[in-house]
């Protein structure tokens, strides 16, 4: 081909790209990336027409071959790199997300940036030993990054070890103490999601300690006393969270008569939706959902009242709700 038909064949396959007419620009592509292998341009062009037109794999070959290229070179652009961790990290392709991760790594040993897409793509594919090598790595690299303490903890956590969790959470604590509620808020979080409930329940006390007029803590706190099965210690921590913002109080009530009524605490949920529909009488929501609780409990009479003051306020018939869960 020469140098005047690759241009016009190029100008064409863009043309038909902007009229979203991907097939026929693939064709094109694809003759210009084998006529002039070395020039990226057209192979980055076959890549992303494939990609628009849902053909992520195919797409991700080609950003493959733009990826290898990249890694030989002095200076790493990541471009291709960027992209195929977006596509592997859509398409839940772990396997092949480390992979990358651990060939850009590997290219470049010193960039922290590289390192902790590695370990976040280890901890995704619940690589526990990977992902605490490579925060090692990150905490020793750059050891006053709370950001990698608390990723060493998460990793702990994937391996089962709240404690050495703790650890590495409190690390991360000392380094920015201003910011020490919201870390280990995150511990709280990753202990509970893991069924370390007393692990987490400590973690949120350490948060209200620094900060006990924080709505969102006492929350966390009652979401671990439900799984403990304290209802009403979380009652009482939800409590606190509605009185200290009371714009919120019906949502803060309503989140826990729906957890309590997973939990199957169904006397205990109908009191909380009922403090729902008492900060906000007049949303229909609220009013279904304690109907549901009442049916949950055979109490029909409350449960038809309830069904009538979400009719007077939306013009709608409700028949009897099916119980909530659990």
């Amino acid at each position: 081909m020469t140098e005047n038909s690759i241009s016009s064949d190029r100008n064409r396959a863009d043309a038909l790209i902007r009229e979203s007419r991907y097939e026929e620009a693939i064709e094109i592509y694809r003759r210009l990336t084998e006529a002039r292998p070395e020039e990226d341009s057209h192979l980055l062009a076959l890549a992303w027409a494939l990609h628009d037109s849902g053909r992520p794999e195919e797409a991700a070959g080609c950003f493959e071959r733009l990826f290898e290229k990249e890694l030989t070179r002095r200076l790493f652009t990541g471009f291709a790199y960027d992209e195929l961790v977006r596509i592997y990290r859509e398409g839940k392709e772990w396997e092949s997300l480390i992979s990358v991760c651990e060939r850009a790594a590997d290219a470049q040993p010193e960039d922290a940036g590289l390192l902790r897409t590695l370990g976040e793509a280890c901890l995704a594919a619940g690589k526990a030993e990977r992902a605490l090598h490579v925060f090692e790595r990150l905490t020793a690299l750059e050891p006053d990054s709370p950001d990698h303490w608390c990723s060493l903890g998460d990793a702990w956590l994937v391996a089962s070890d709240p404690g050495n969790a703790d650890v590495a959470y409190l690390r991360a604590a000392e380094i920015e103490p201003a910011d020490a509620p919201v870390f280990f808020r995150r511990l709280a979080v990753g202990c509970l999601r893991a069924g370390h409930l007393e692990k987490a329940r400590a973690a949120f006390a350490r948060c209200l300690a620094a900060r006990p007029a924080e709505p969102v803590f006492w929350i966390g706190l009652g979401d671990v006393l439900i799984r403990m099965g304290e209802p009403e210690a979380a009652v009482d921590a939800y409590g606190c969270a509605a009185s200290l913002n009371p714009a919120t109080a019906g949502s803060c009530y309503y989140r826990l008569g729906n957890l309590l009524t997973r939990e199957g605490f169904h006397p205990l949920a109908s009191e909380a939706f009922t403090k729902a529909v008492a900060a906000e009488p007049e949303n229909p929501r609220f009013l279904l959902h304690l109907a549901a609780s009442y049916t949950a409990r055979d109490l029909v009479a409350l449960a038809d009242a309830a069904l009538r003051r979400v009719e007077a306020l939306t013009g709608s018939a409700f028949g009897k709700p099916r119980p909530a869960a659990g």
